[in-house]
């Protein structure tokens, strides 16, 4: 592989740090994907892992000849491309230098697609870049004083902003669903993953009823997922609601009518007509910003069924991007969002039933989006086994584990067994 010595000045500087001074990592972070050039990207990713075992640039190359990678670059030659370079002195300006270079290099980009396409998609890319570039740069400067300080108050004032799920899953989670998290809940077909999500729902609203739950829902109608809110706050069997004129008795015909009024107090919406990411992604932004970060959530059921009005995409990069967009939601827009997932049929094939992260569907977007992931499963191969599981198999900020539920399927209602959380190891 040739190594291209026509590329800009300053990453031939932060280069020539790395091979030369691998020991500034200690107190400097580079991230590979700042350089242009993939030769570069390769060292550096390297020097990053491992440069600090080393002083010079002989160790570095000697080490990195017996890589992989190493075999089939020409590492002299990369060293030689930084040798003429001036030298610099200072190596914090030079990687704040390389960092700013890389946003105003990937900002044009951005921008330019959002002229040639202005999708919610390359608008929300563009403002996230934005956004990016603009944040004090902790990773070259590694000025902590803030961080400090905000640990310090931390100490003495409880965070908020936690949206509550359940007692358990809380306390995997540090406390609930945080800002800026998507969560991502996987099951195969009828095990109960829209149940749950709408029990999660309104327990979120039993806690904090300022808080507006917004169900994006494709694969049931609005009156169908009404019903099930209903029938689990009213215990009023799910096959009552479906004709409660001739069904229901009068005592339940009254009970009926109370929850009804309750349930329309709060704000817990259902909204069925909506089938591609761009209307999607619109009314999270609207309410979103009308409610505040800490007072919307999101729930979308279920992503595999959202479009994104590009049929040149096959299911798997419509599935990317549907993923992508709604991660840069939370985070543009500091909110929590639920995106229900539909396994493969992989994990009937196996022996145990308990699936795995390689069960979600089509590709590994979705697992590298989320910060949490959770799988709901029976543990039992009888259907009419009302014992479920929701295993914890990615908590970016927490840890894993599995929580035990109970399923009374006729009303849609699904309680913890315990509080306890059953660890998980992998």
């Amino acid at each position: 592989m040739p190594t291209n010595t026509n590329f800009p000045q300053i990453e031939r500087k932060a280069m020539w740090f790395l091979i030369n001074q691998p020991q500034v990592l200690e107190s400097n972070t580079v991230d590979e994907n700042w350089f242009t050039n993939n030769s570069y990207r390769i060292l550096a990713s390297f020097i990053n892992l491992w440069g600090t075992r080393y002083e010079n640039a002989e160790q570095i190359a000697a080490a990195f000849s017996d890589t992989p990678f190493g075999k089939r670059l020409d590492v002299q030659k990369i060293i030689n491309s930084i040798q003429g370079v001036d030298r610099p002195l200072d190596p914090k300006a030079t990687f704040k230098e390389l960092r700013s270079y890389y946003y105003t290099r990937m900002i044009k980009e951005a921008a330019l697609n959002a002229s040639k396409d202005p999708s919610d998609f390359n608008l929300d890319h563009l403002d996230m870049l934005r956004d990016e570039a603009m944040r004090t740069d902790t990773q070259t400067d590694h000025d902590n004083s803030e961080l400090v300080n905000d640990a310090l108050e931390e100490l003495n004032t409880p965070t908020t902003g936690f949206i509550k799920t359940y007692a358990g899953l809380d306390k995997l989670l540090g406390g609930g669903l945080a800002p800026n998290q998507l969560m991502v809940i996987g099951a195969r077909p009828s095990v109960g993953k829209t149940a749950f999500a709408l029990n999660i729902g309104m327990n979120a609203i039993m806690y904090d009823s300022n808080l507006t739950v917004e169900l994006f829902s494709l694969e049931m109608s609005s009156k169908q997922n009404m019903h099930r809110i209903y029938a689990a706050n009213s215990g009023i069997a799910l096959n009552y609601w479906k004709n409660p004129a001739v069904r229901m008795s009068a005592s339940q015909k009254q009970a009926a009518a109370e929850t009804i009024k309750q349930i329309g107090d709060i704000r817990f919406w259902s909204n069925d007509r909506l089938v591609s990411i761009d209307e999607i992604s619109s009314v999270i932004k609207q309410h979103a910003q009308r409610f505040g970060s800490g007072h919307y959530l999101a729930i979308v059921d279920h992503i595999g069924l959202v479009e994104t009005g590009n049929s040149k995409q096959d299911a798997r990069q419509s599935l990317e991007e549907v993923s992508r967009r709604l991660k840069l939601l939370t985070q543009n827009l500091k909110i929590s969002i639920i995106a229900l997932s539909q396994l493969n049929r992989g994990v009937e094939s196996r022996e145990s039933n308990e699936p795995q992260l390689r069960d979600l569907r089509e590709t590994g977007a979705i697992e590298q989006d989320a910060n949490i992931v959770g799988f709901l499963w029976r543990p039992s191969e009888d259907p009419t086994d009302k014992n479920l599981n929701l295993s914890i198999k990615k908590n970016r900020d927490g840890e894993l584990g599995k929580l035990e539920f109970y399923f009374q399927k006729n009303i849609q209602k699904i309680v913890e067994v315990s509080h306890d959380v059953e660890p998980i190891h992998e």
